[in-house]
Order: structure tokens, then sequence, then C-alpha cells
């Protein structure tokens, strides 16, 4: 599910500025970028962010501005030194140059000294910021997963009267086959009487061979199961998206086997709606 978080707070050595960022993905994937590479406080945010996101795409942006009134730390660039010992010595020899270097010569070159700011950020500040910062990308995700439950339970209830249309209209089916029988069977041997044990057989293979009931039990099953499973706390996305898998079964197997066109225009109205179901499931954690 989509969600965004930031959360900004202040310490004695300066503030964080967190963000968060969730996007829609089958799995987890996770961004994450700290002030300063640092591989073992960077697994441990990512284990905090397995530990409460199960799916989807995070970024995570972690910003420490220390205090300004900080003074960075000199240290003598050592290699620079050496470079310019290097190049008055060559001078020396290869030109005649005479004098020698002092303490107040090198003091005066370019890039002697490099100033290196502290900015490790503790490690006890960044993982209490980032949790903090997660249960809040949670709270807005959980926001907008309720609405897309609600959602979801609308469609399950339009897809519930739909197969109860067709469960109600399917003996209706057996009905107007047997008639259209009987009209055959007197037309062809133009007599009333009609052989009922011929017409009893014939039906029977008909209902046989377009008896939905098993899937009408199966798909209301699967209804059933999709319900419960939102009333879940635990991560439901891969499960719901089998179970459509199982209910987009059932409703094909329905829909082959009917030629009833009332029937085939319900079995029309639940396709549109478990396929509007796939796309949210896919937003689903």
């Amino acid at each position: 599910m989509t969600g965004f978080a930031k959360i900004e707070k202040e310490f004695p050595e300066g503030r964080i500025v967190s963000e968060a960022r969730s996007l829609n993905s089958r799995y987890l994937e996770m961004n994450i970028r700290l002030p300063r590479a640092d591989y073992a406080s960077e697994q441990k945010l990512r284990d905090l962010v397995k530990r409460h996101v199960k799916r989807g795409k995070v970024d995570v942006t972690i910003k420490w501005e220390k205090s300004s009134d900080e003074i960075a730390i000199p240290r003598v660039n050592e290699n620079v030194v050496r470079q310019y010992v290097a190049m008055a010595k060559d001078l020396k020899e290869n030109y005649g140059l005479t004098g020698d270097l002092t303490i107040e010569n090198v003091l005066a070159l370019k890039d002697v000294f490099a100033y290196e700011e502290n900015n490790n950020l503790p490690e006890d500040v960044l993982m209490a910021a980032c949790s903090d910062l997660i249960a809040a990308l949670n709270e807005e995700r959980a926001r907008e997963g309720e609405h897309i439950r609600n959602d979801l339970l609308g469609r399950l209830d339009t897809i519930t009267s739909n197969l109860s249309g067709i469960e109600a209209g399917w003996p209706g089916v057996i009905k107007a086959h047997e008639e259209r029988l009987r009209s055959r069977i007197a037309e062809i041997t133009q007599s009333l009487a009609v052989d009922e044990t011929r017409v009893l057989q014939e039906v029977a293979i008909y209902m046989e061979r377009i008896d939905i009931s098993e899937e009408i039990v199966r798909l209301t099953g699967h209804l059933d199961n999709f319900r419960g499973t939102l009333a879940s706390l635990e991560a439901m996305g891969r499960k719901l998206d089998f179970i459509i898998q199982e209910m987009v079964r059932e409703t094909n197997t329905i829909g082959s086997k009917s030629n009833d066109l009332h029937i085939n225009e319900r079995v029309i109205g639940i396709k549109v709606e478990i396929e509007k179901m796939r796309e949210q499931v896919q937003n689903v954690e």
C-alpha cells in the first residue's frame, strides 16, 4: 500500500529529518539513504523495516543536521605534505635551488590541513527515529488499507448477489430446455404423444453437462474465505491473490457451461468485479 511519513526530531547534537515513502509492489523492496555510509546501521534499519512491512517498495531517507556551533576537527593531510616535501627535493636536485622547508613554510601551503566533521549519527538515536518513522508510515498505510478493505467488501457483495441470481435462475434454464426438447420431439414425430422416458434421459444428460452446482458451492466458499482473510490481522496480500485466481477459475467454468443469456450477463458482472478486486489486491500487504 502507498503511504508517506515525515518526522523531524531535535537533539542536543543536532536534528534528524527522516522521510519514508511506500509504493505498491508484489514483493518487499527497500532503498535506504543514510547521512553516512554505515553498513551496520543500514542493516539494522533494513531488519526494522522487514519486521513491520511485508510487501511494497519502501524508500527511507535520513538526514542528520548537526548543531551549527560545533567546530570541525582539523587533521594533517599527510599525503599532501609528503608530496610537497618530495617536490621541494626535486626542485633542489634538478634546478640547483637552495633552502629548506620549515614548519612555517609547510603551514602556509594549500591543503596541508583537512577539516573533518564528526557526522556519525548515534545508532540509538537513529533506530529510535526510524522506529517512529515506520510506525507513522504504517498508520498512513493502514488508513489507505481501510478504504481498500471497504471497496473489496462492496465488490464481494456484488459478486454474491450475482451468484445468487445465477443459482436461482439455473433451474429455469433446465425447465426451458425440457420444454424445448418436448416441442422438438412432438414436431419431429408429428404426434402429441411424447416418450417421457426419452425426454427424461435427454434432460438428465443435459443437466449433467451444464451442472454448475459444484462451481457455485466452491465460488461461495472462496468468497467466504476472502471475507475471513480480510478480517485477519496477518499479512494477506498474497493469499488474497491466490483466492482470486480460484474465483476466476470457478467463474470461467460457470460461463463455459451456461448458454443462457441472463446467466452469462451475471457471469460477466462477476468477472468485472473480480478483475477490479485483482487490481486492488496488488495494493494489499
